[in-house]
């Protein structure tokens, strides 16, 4: 059996992009679309570099697992190992998944565009290969263009939290949003955005409406963060504050996450609510 690297290295990477992309919806972990690249570039090129590798099953196993960690942490990057390896078994599931969907659909191809493809020069098997991978590759830039439209409406209902912050504490109603992939700088932990009459009932004002550190007291100045946020295809930086505790409130029970606060003061209408909360915090809650 001939193998085309070209193609093989094509088909590894579509198959990793896809991958790749949906372990991180489904680990609710923030990437990009840039680290997504890298990650699949490395997945193919470590492919191609294993086919070459003397048929030792101990080096191959190796070179793979090795391979794994890299593509897993250039994907994450700075995110916190339990959240890594949930996302890493959640990328070997969707390979295994597309993997297969790509077997099944390639059998299929196979059968119904023989007669086109073997007029063409240079060998069917190749030409037929690359015409799939190209088909695959321009779905992928479809459908992330529907999720990328669809992002800021995607929701998961709401939940009632608690806030406390030195003397102070809220209860708030909050909205649910896979969309909202912010992260705190420092841990890395979600963040959790307030608007400014939500951050009103808890916050001081001097912390809301930021200019002068030194009116803060000692206590609360060591808390404060600065959160980069993208929308509207920009960067903005927002005060942020790390809570005392946030707790999420459900039929008399409460369980603590951990997050940071961020005050939004030109934030959308965040479905009626004055909290917006990322999913992502809420992984290890039964809601």
């Amino acid at each position: 059996m001939t193998l085309y690297i070209d193609v093989y290295f094509l088909i590894n990477f579509t198959v990793d992009v896809l991958s790749l992309y949906f372990a991180a919806i489904f680990s609710k972990i923030p990437t990009t679309s840039r680290r997504l690249i890298i990650s699949a570039l490395l997945g193919a090129f470590f492919a191609v570099g294993i086919v070459f590798l003397p048929e030792i099953p101990l080096l191959k196993l190796i070179s793979s697992a090795v391979s794994l960690f890299i593509i897993g942490y250039a994907a994450t990057k700075r995110v916190k190992i339990k959240r890594k390896i949930k996302f890493i078994f959640a990328f070997l599931l969707f390979e295994a998944l597309f993997g297969g969907v790509v077997s099944f659909l390639w059998g299929i191809l196979d059968s119904r565009l023989s007669n086109f493809f073997s007029s063409v020069e240079g060998g069917a098997v190749n030409r037929k290969m690359l015409f799939f991978s190209i088909i695959v590759l321009l779905s992928i830039g479809v459908f992330k263009m529907l999720v990328s439209f669809f992002s800021n409406i995607q929701s998961e209902g709401s939940v009632e939290v608690e806030i406390s912050f030195l003397d102070k504490s809220a209860r708030l109603e909050a909205f649910i949003d896979s969309g909202n992939l912010a992260v705190d700088p420092m841990d890395m932990t979600p963040v959790m955005l307030l608007k400014k009459d939500a951050a009103a009932n808890l916050l001081p004002d001097n912390i809301i409406n930021l200019s002068d550190p030194d009116t803060i007291e000692k206590n609360a100045r060591k808390r404060i963060r600065l959160i980069p946020i993208s929308r509207g295809g920009a960067t903005h930086v927002l005060t942020g504050v790390k809570p005392d505790s946030v707790k999420i409130l459900k039929e008399g029970k409460t369980e603590e996450i951990s997050v940071t606060i961020a005050i939004d003061k030109e934030g959308g209408t965040y479905g009626g609510f004055g909290v917006l909360m990322p999913s992502a915090a809420l992984d290890d809650v039964v809601l």
